[in-house]
């Protein structure tokens, strides 16, 4: 029972490797290719001003369920949940195609939802942001005082500017870089938005958004 309570806990990935290697598992970084997807509630600090937090915490588990639905179907893995948003892992097969199909996905489903639901809440809308491109997948190892804490993530630049595209995103959009669009040869429907200067990242970024 501790077991499968636990393991709600903890990435999919995480358990797979686990459940291959019980005694020993591979959770050591490794650099790996990865589509790392952001999706973050647009206006969710008014939302903590509207509503009370039992009708909030059940909203967003009406969404981030029905999500989670779309984002393991697509073979993804979530990372990192907050209070109004995702980190999801792409690594194997075709993930950048994944990614976007599961971020076209979410989209649907808020649409859905928000009709769904439209006599009681006003709907949510998310923005998207997804990169591919080299991560280093595997375990960070906090120490302190207090203890260890250990978390299993993609991090380095591809994940960082994944959430940089999520945050310039608009209410309803999904932001690529080049270099997902890049692994489309057959082309995606999407708007070039020109470069833009992003937090944190040297050079401007190219981005395109998904019709």
């Amino acid at each position: 029972m501790i077991r499968t309570n636990l393991a709600k806990f903890v990435p999919q990935r995480v358990r797979q490797l686990i459940e291959e290697s019980p005694e020993a598992p591979s959770l050591d970084k490794r650099e790996t290719d990865v589509t790392v997807l952001f999706a973050d509630i647009t206006g969710y600090t008014r939302l903590t001003a509207r509503l009370a937090p039992d009708d909030l915490d059940a909203l967003v588990e009406r969404y981030f369920g029905a999500f989670l639905d779309e984002i393991v179907k697509h073979g993804g893995d979530v990372n990192e949940t907050a209070g109004d948003g995702l980190m999801v892992i792409f690594h194997e097969g075709d993930h950048a195609r994944a990614a976007v199909e599961a971020a076209r996905a979410i989209h649907r489903r808020a649409a859905e939802i928000g009709a769904e639901l439209a006599a009681r809440f006003e709907p949510l809308e998310m923005h998207v942001g997804i990169n591919t491109g080299p991560a280093l997948l595997g375990a960070t190892k906090i120490e302190g005082r207090a203890g260890t804490r250990w978390t299993y993530t993609a991090s380095g630049m591809t994940t960082n500017l994944a959430a940089r595209l999520a945050a310039q995103a608009a209410a309803g959009e999904v932001l690529l870089s080049q270099s997902t669009l890049a692994r489309f040869p057959d082309g995606l429907p999407v708007d070039d938005m020109g470069t833009r200067e992003v937090k944190n990242v040297d050079r401007p970024v190219r981005l395109f958004r998904l019709q």
